[in-house]
């Protein structure tokens, strides 16, 4: 009797599985096919001599002809890429999967879900500057949303290495020392005292060089980002070396 009542189970979930419709037998269900915004009947949406299955497969997307990967394209231009989509179970033809009006790129970088209109939290954020490649990334869920070139501290006066917390925002602030007399820099997190994650108006060495008594310079435009999303208690790691010369590689 036991032995019956495991088999009608299988029997009942078998057609499901085996039977999934493939309208266009491109190595997509029709049910892939209305995830992923492709043609159900045509099996080369893009028509780029590649069929969808395949593609989706390879991690290339199958609406650009131009052999891009999902994380290089945007098919409904929300700010979160088709690879970001399917790694947070967003629409990847919505810009408000969850329709709760808030966009899934202002949810991810806030750490909310997308896909769902709890008010709760449901992935981690942490900065990360790399002293070594005077770069700047922006983590959610352990995935890189953000890349972005900046400049730490020379090497007589280093970005302190270590474990720290966004400890405050501040939308201005005049730098003033000895030797220099910076007023007005905008989007200001303090991780330590006296150390800022900032934006810097006086040079465009972001990526190529040093530039700082200690803090993080940053462009204008990337800066106003992470400012908009990283909230006071973020996660804050400065990793790597500070170039002994200035210079990126020295």
């Amino acid at each position: 009797m036991k032995m019956r009542i495991v088999l009608f189970s299988i029997a009942i979930l078998l057609p499901s599985a085996v039977f999934a419709v493939d309208t266009d037998n491109d190595g997509l269900t029709d049910d892939l096919e209305r995830a992923y915004y492709t043609d159900p009947a045509n099996p080369d949406t893009d028509g780029d001599g590649f069929q969808d299955g395949l593609e989706v497969a390879l991690d290339f997307s199958p609406h650009a002809t131009s052999s891009k990967k999902m994380h290089e394209h945007d098919y409904d231009n929300d700010g979160l890429n088709d690879w970001l989509e399917r790694w947070f179970g967003s629409d990847m033809g919505r810009i408000d999967s969850d329709r709760d009006g808030f966009p899934d790129f202002d949810e991810v970088m806030s750490g909310y879900s997308p896909a769902s209109s709890s008010l709760r939290r449901a992935f981690s954020r942490e900065i990360v500057v790399d002293r070594t490649n005077q770069r700047l990334y922006y983590f959610v869920d352990g995935v890189k949303i953000l890349n972005y070139p900046v400049s730490t501290g020379n090497p007589s006066t280093p970005t302190p290495a270590g474990s720290f917390a966004v400890q405050r925002k501040v939308p201005v602030v005049d730098y003033i020392g000895p030797d220099y007399n910076l007023p007005g820099a905008k989007w200001n997190l303090q991780f330590k005292s006296k150390y800022y994650i900032h934006g810097a108006y006086w040079h465009n060495d972001f990526g190529i060089r040093t530039r700082s008594h200690g803090c993080v310079n940053m462009r204008y435009d990337d800066v106003a980002v992470l400012y908009r999303y990283a909230d006071v208690g973020v996660p804050v790691r400065i990793i790597g070396d500070t170039p002994r010369r200035m210079f990126v590689g020295t």
